[in-house]
């Protein structure tokens, strides 16, 4: 068995960059999927989704708190210390509203709905930060709202809170994206990362005292399992970008669909609705033209907060 894992390792660590960031992709996809799963079960056990928001923070900075140890207090330092809050504000905010619509909807369709979030940030970049609004993302753009509109198809069925709570969410995480475009002029990402694991903790406490009930021993190992997927998913989204161009591992992200759809179907009886499929593929074709177009980490995003 030792001597397999290293072979896996050995053929991973002499595969080309773009093979890696693939592999990266889909390993990111595979975790964020497992986490949003255990959200949802975690929600029908009776745990509160602001409870298991404030534990998904907390469990993620116990986690991360040896890489931010090994940095020093170096990366306290910085001169827009309300940007920082404002941006775990929005954070928070964008985190609550996604579980929330993962606690009252199919997995498939919030996933699906998740996928608009890049061209929410794109549309925040051009009028907070003055980016040009090309042909090229004008149609993204629309060829991405037609898509979340085959999955809500409003006038044929009523809009429900959970999808409305996840469009939210992507409202807010557009915003807290282009904050963080802000703060990378001048701080490190370091910097940023450490003030978002400091500050949305305590934010996310706030919220879940409202509805505050001591989770059982099993409700605290599905907990950590979301904190170490979610952890795993958000390393392995970063250095996939570090690795390869938006436009080679983009395409693995929307593995995330399908993911969504095996686990709630198998685990919780979902069978996904052909429209939300539709719609999916419509949106993250929006999504792989505006990223082709201009790719840039910063306009993809995951689509969970």
């Amino acid at each position: 068995m030792a001597n397999l894992k290293i072979r896996i390792f050995a053929l991973f660590g002499s595969a080309p960059d773009g093979a890696k960031g693939v592999g990266l992709m889909l390993g990111s996809a595979a975790s964020i999927s497992g986490a949003n799963g255990a959200v949802q079960h975690l929600s029908h056990t009776g745990l509160h989704v602001f409870e298991i928001a404030f534990f998904r923070q907390l469990l993620g900075l116990i986690l991360m708190s040896a890489l931010f140890l090994r940095s020093g207090l170096r990366p306290l330092i910085t001169r827009k210390i309300w940007l920082h809050v404002l941006r775990s504000i929005l954070n928070v905010l964008a985190m609550l509203a996604f579980f929330y619509g993962l606690s009252l909807e199919p997995l498939a369709k919030v996933v699906s709905l998740g996928l608009t979030a890049p061209l929410f940030a794109t549309v925040g970049a051009v009028i907070f930060l003055r980016e040009r609004m090309t042909l090229r993302r004008w149609i993204a753009l629309g060829i991405g709202v037609i898509g979340a509109l085959l999955i809500l198809r409003p006038g044929v069925q009523v809009v429900s809170l959970g999808a409305l709570m996840v469009l939210m969410s992507n409202t807010l995480w557009a915003v807290a994206l282009v904050v963080i475009k802000v703060l990378t002029r001048t701080d490190s990402s370091v910097t940023v990362a450490l003030y978002s694991s400091l500050l949305q903790t305590p934010l996310a406490f706030m919220f879940a005292l409202f509805f505050w009930q001591w989770p059982t021993a099993e409700q605290l190992f599905w907990l950590l399992g979301i904190a170490i997927l979610g952890t795993i998913s958000q390393l392995a989204l970063t250095e996939a970008f570090h690795k390869a161009d938006a436009t080679l591992v983009l395409p693995a992200d929307f593995t995330k669909v399908i993911w969504a759809s095996l686990i709630g179907y198998f685990f919780f009886g979902q069978v996904p609705e052909i429209w939300v499929g539709v719609g999916a593929i419509v949106i993250f074709s929006a999504v792989f033209y505006n990223s082709y177009s201009d790719p840039r980490p910063s306009t993809i995003g995951g689509s969970t907060p």
